[in-house]
């Protein structure tokens, strides 16, 4: 395999060579290139390349449609083809999940055309090796960058290769965890809104909503799960960023926005009374909203959903790695009702009648 990989390699490089002499030659022709004319030109040089090579000049071919990579070589060898019209080495690449690729090709070169400046160059190196960073058109792509190091790939940072991060099951939730983590490292709150699982179950809307235009069932749906994801807001403390997470989430893959986040957990002022009873000092209204979903949250965690189980190991992994995940919330919350003499598992038990302050 090593030597089959170097023969490649070396067939690569003569590739750059002779398109990198042609388009000196020929600047003004290779300048005219488009994505499909500058297909056919690597097809005719991989070809002359394979001269006194390993490789036969007729198991070069270009693959029609919307396949990955462009070209195949010997069955087992790919070419992807790129290019800019501009004066640098970047570009935007291929999807991240190859659902395209093509059978039983293992070994894929990029071969790019700089074709801007006063002569375009090329450029030919393995795949992974130029793959820098993920941004979003229509679905996540790569970025490339030819003049990168092996140490600044997507792969290096992320901790992976690329042949490990192509076969995984769930590219996605890696990818998704990275961007996650590298954010919380930066002390910034972000949170991925393109990013989604293939399995996930429900389709996303094209448009963002505000909160007041939902269905009441839509809003308490919602509100169940960010109180399972994000307990943090739940915590009656003062804390000016508790809610940041349950904001970026309901935007981010629910399409949802709440300019008044802070409602959903405190309107309605204080509770006062318990079945009539005046209680010796008022408490925080968010204890009610806990009674109030505590059967919905335990209905979600009990059964839930594939989608639910996976957004509650990347948001609240802490439920996940018990083996009654209702219980732990419901511990996480009599935690803050402990700090305030609230007796919540009683009244979620007994579900007894509020009276507030206005």
């Amino acid at each position: 395999m090593t030597l089959a990989h170097e023969a490649f390699a070396n067939l690569m490089e003569r590739t750059e060579a002779i398109l990198n002499d042609e388009a000196h030659e020929n600047p003004s022709i290779y300048k005219q290139l488009n994505a499909f004319t500058l297909e056919l030109c690597a097809v005719e040089k991989i070809k002359l390349a394979c001269t006194n090579s390993p490789f036969d000049a007729n198991e070069v071919q270009l693959i029609s449609g919307q396949r990955f990579p462009d070209i195949v070589v010997d069955q087992y060898y790919g070419v992807e083809v790129k290019s800019t019209k501009e004066n640098h080495w970047t570009s935007t690449g291929s999807s991240i999940v190859e659902t395209t690729r093509i059978e039983n090709v293992d070994d894929i070169y990029m071969l790019f055309g700089k074709l801007g400046g006063s002569v375009p160059q090329f450029k030919c190196r393995p795949y992974q090796d130029v793959l820098y960073d993920i941004a979003v058109t229509h679905s996540p792509r790569y970025l490339i960058n030819m003049e990168i190091p092996e140490s600044e790939t997507i792969f290096s940072k992320m901790g992976t290769t690329y042949n490990d991060f192509r076969t995984s099951p769930d590219p996605i939730s890696k990818v998704r965890h990275y961007y996650r983590e590298r954010a919380k490292k930066q002390n910034r709150q972000e949170m991925p809104w393109w990013i989604t699982s293939d399995n996930i179950e429900s389709a996303h809307s094209f448009n963002i909503k505000l909160w007041n235009s939902l269905e009441l069932w839509e809003k308490r749906a919602l509100q169940a799960k960010c109180m399972i994801l994000f307990p943090e807001a739940l915590n009656p403390a003062p804390n000016k960023n508790k809610y940041n997470n349950t904001t970026l989430w309901l935007c981010s893959y629910n399409q949802v926005v709440n300019p008044n986040i802070r409602n959903l957990y405190s309107a309605g002022g204080k509770i006062t009374h318990v079945d009539g009873k005046r209680l010796k000092n008022p408490v925080a209204q968010v204890f009610n909203i806990i009674v109030d979903y505590s059967e919905d949250i335990k209905a979600v965690l009990t059964h839930p959903t594939p989608d639910m189980y996976m957004m509650i190991k990347e948001f609240n992994p802490v439920l996940s790695r018990s083996s009654n995940m209702y219980e732990e919330w419901l511990g996480i919350c009599c935690e803050f009702a402990k700090q305030h003499h609230v007796p919540l598992r009683e009244w979620i038990e007994n579900k007894p009648s509020f009276s507030f302050s206005k």
